[in-house]
């Protein structure tokens, strides 16, 4: 993708990630109340945003977010041995609301702070108490623990953490099947195609479209969701002939609710 295909993403992205930016932890109401599952733009008393001014709060919420990956890698990097790393995480404020992974070479936490969760990833060697890599990634698939933390900072789970034997919300175990999603959704969501035309081929493969997030004459941007997996679609249009000059799917970090219920609703029975 050129430069500018680059910027027009940028620039369009949606009005409630910029709530989101503002508000913190009021987001999914902002997001919710801007968004909609039709094919046009949902009603709201609030003042748009122009594209700029969505492009700087997005930019701003992506760096603080990076800050704090780089930053909380670094601090654990000082763990001498495997209990350590808990206690890093708590001493700056990080809660530990899931163990998706606990084995001799590798250990995995899901941690909240304030309205940010966060995936922190410790590789060991065999027989090793240090950490020889360390990961804070995003986190895209989160327990229920962590979910419940997420809506209420006073949350405590009724029993200790255990770790969790399948690694069901484990980013590294869903990446591969998400990413081979991705790649066959760019091969069928190719640009120069009508705009209206990428809803029904995003359903014909399966896809439940749960949010409009974005309908501008150059603009639409969609949250998907099949299975675990879910998506955004953004699309950039030419304004006169509406056909599609770029697509870009991306990671779903900011869900709206109807999003999530579209999740639970596809999640196996236990």
């Amino acid at each position: 993708m050129n430069t500018s295909s680059n910027t027009l993403i940028a620039k369009k992205h949606l009005i409630a990630m910029a709530a989101a930016c503002v508000l913190g932890a009021g987001w999914t109401a902002a997001h919710s109340a801007t968004t909609t599952t039709s094919d046009h733009p949902a009603a709201t008393n609030a003042t748009p945003m122009t594209a700029t001014e969505r492009a700087d709060v997005r930019n701003k919420r992506d760096v603080e977010t990076k800050g704090e990956k780089d930053a909380l890698e670094q601090k654990l990097a000082a763990g001498q041995n495997r209990n350590d790393y808990a206690q890093i995480l708590e001493s700056n404020g990080y809660h530990i609301s899931a163990i998706n992974s606990d084995k001799p070479d590798y250990l995995e936490y899901e941690v909240v702070k304030g309205d940010h969760s966060y995936e922190v990833q410790l590789d060991f060697k065999k027989g090793s108490p240090k950490a020889t890599k360390i990961d804070v990634a995003n986190n895209l698939w989160r327990a229920d623990s962590t979910k419940a933390m997420l809506k209420d900072a006073n949350y405590k789970t009724a029993t200790p953490l255990v770790a969790d034997p399948d690694s069901r919300y484990s980013d590294r175990r869903h990446m591969k099947s998400w990413t081979s999603e991705k790649d066959k959704l760019e091969k069928a969501l190719a640009p120069n195609m009508k705009v209206a035309d990428y809803r029904p081929k995003i359903e014909k493969m399966g896809y439940k479209v749960t949010s409009v997030n974005d309908r501008e004459k150059d603009y639409v941007e969609y949250e998907i969701v099949k299975g675990d997996n879910s998506y955004e679609v953004q699309i950039g249009v030419d304004p006169k002939t509406q056909i599609a000059k770029n697509v870009d799917i991306d990671s779903n970090m900011w869900r709206t609710d109807a999003t999530k219920r579209a999740e639970e609703a596809n999640k196996p029975a236990s």
